[in-house]
């Protein structure tokens, strides 16, 4: 009797373990797409809720200095987040300086840390040089956003998307990143602030 009950339950271990983790496998197949494009929707909302914090961040600056935060200014002046500009932003020591664009040292914009992808580069958040307080900041694809400004104060900026039906916008500050593919000329999957 007892090993009739031993069969048993090696015959269900044997067969019924194997059939368990196969339906398992299938249900997990049909999950693993729809986490894949939720991961990929939140990493959209990431850029997308970054870009207009850089941007809200750039209008403080401006409304605190009564110019924008940048070294040359010319017209509709294009810039990366990178540590040009992100220095000014995040009030490093080097813009407190005589001539600095940031002299009351006023930090601007605040994220969390980047993680390293490898090569120099990063993603998701704000490098931070501790020594003079300059960083770079990256979008979730490891890669620096734009900015563009107004420089010439006629209210609009110059579009940088050719393929738009405008070739300016209303704006005063413009931020957007290459997306997914890390491209900047190819607009259908860059995340912008317009």
């Amino acid at each position: 009797m007892k090993s009739a009950k031993w069969i048993w339950k090696l015959l269900f271990i044997v067969i019924g373990l194997p059939v368990i983790i196969s339906v398992i496998g299938v249900l997990a197949g049909l999950i693993s797409p729809e986490m894949t494009g939720a991961r990929h929707e939140a990493e959209r909302r990431h850029a997308e809720t970054t870009s207009f914090g850089l941007k809200n961040a750039i209008s403080a600056y401006r409304a605190g200095y009564r110019d924008y935060p940048i070294l040359n200014p010319v017209n509709d002046h294009t810039l990366n987040s990178d540590h040009e500009l992100m220095a000014i932003v995040l009030g490093s020591d080097k813009q407190a300086e005589d001539g600095g664009r940031n002299p009351r040292r006023i930090a601007f914009y605040n994220d969390k840390r980047a993680k390293p992808i490898g090569e120099s580069r990063f993603r998701k958040g704000l490098t931070f040089d501790e020594k003079d307080g300059t960083g770079e900041l990256w979008d979730p694809w490891g890669n620096h956003y734009r900015v563009r400004f107004d420089s010439d104060g006629n209210g609009r900026v110059e579009n940088p998307d050719p393929t738009a039906p405008s070739d300016f916008l209303p704006e005063s500050i413009i931020v957007w990143s290459a997306g997914p593919d890390g491209d900047f000329e190819t607009w259908d999957d860059n995340v912008k602030t317009w």
